[in-house]
């Protein structure tokens, strides 16, 4: 699969579920081109960041992938909460 270049970015609640995010998490890896390793911990991480804002709080997220990268950046209206980048193998 050739890897794409895209923007993605979501409003989700601090109550998102870890299924969601996980399967948000592999929907997107799939589409940056990547073969899912490491998803799990992704997902994992991803949701610890979530977590930390309060439920009544609007976060967002935006994933960037370009140049073999895949960028997540979890946000509030407080600033950025979490962010990591991984190469797309």
């Amino acid at each position: 699969m050739v890897p794409f270049d895209f923007f993605f970015g979501l409003a989700v609640s601090g109550g998102a579920s870890r299924e969601m995010l996980d399967d948000l998490v592999a929907r997107v890896l799939e589409r940056a081109g990547s073969t899912g390793d490491g998803m799990g911990a992704l997902g994992e991480e991803l949701h610890a960041a979530i977590a930390k804002v309060p439920r009544d709080q609007a976060i967002d997220v935006r994933f960037s992938a370009g140049s073999g990268q895949l960028r997540i950046v979890v946000s509030s209206k407080a600033g950025d909460i979490w962010q990591t980048s991984r190469d797309i193998p």
